[in-house]
């Protein structure tokens, strides 16, 4: 019972992140840039709960992304699937605490998905000053936004990892 109710917790913790994406974010753009909470949502999950359940909420969170913001479906379901199962794997290298790993990981995570973005969907702009531009300014607004949701994330994976030990325990 104490897992399902983390699992509906988290499927209703991505809804409000893609909620927020939406029509809170899409207006808050910095410079022309929109910043993709859905990639720190991914990490705080998947350094909390694994590689498995890391990639299963990357891949609803990413097929909700692409069907409500893409034209192609599978591009953000795919990388965020990955990013979920590659920081899963990573786990036990990072301590969710330490918030120089939260750095390092949120921007190795924006450089590398917004290059694939760009190479993958926006073929016709290819412009340097504009691809350095772009990834430079997400991977500033992520940091800081990971920042901001560090203590209500921090307390999501807290009850991950109880409803976890408790599971393991029986």
């Amino acid at each position: 019972m104490k897992k399902f109710f983390v699992g509906v917790l988290t499927i209703f913790i991505i809804l409000l992140f893609m909620w927020l994406q939406i029509n809170l974010f899409n207006y808050f753009a910095l410079f022309g840039v929109i910043p993709n909470i859905g990639i720190i949502l991914i990490i705080f999950i998947s350094l909390c709960a694994g590689k498995n359940i890391g990639a299963i909420s990357g891949f609803v969170y990413g097929a909700l992304f692409d069907s409500l913001f893409e034209n192609g479906f599978g591009l953000y379901t795919l990388l965020f699937g990955l990013l979920g199962f590659i920081v899963g794997i990573l786990k036990g290298n990072f301590a969710i605490d330490n918030q120089l790993s939260l750095l390092i990981i949120v921007s190795c995570a924006t450089t590398i998905i917004e290059i694939i973005n760009i190479a993958f969907l926006d073929i016709n702009d290819i412009n340097l000053l504009y691809i350095f531009k772009t990834i430079i300014l997400e991977v500033i607004y992520n940091v800081f936004l990971s920042f901001v949701f560090y203590k209500p994330l921090m307390l999501l994976g807290d009850i991950i990892n109880r409803s976890r030990r408790a599971y393991y325990e029986l």
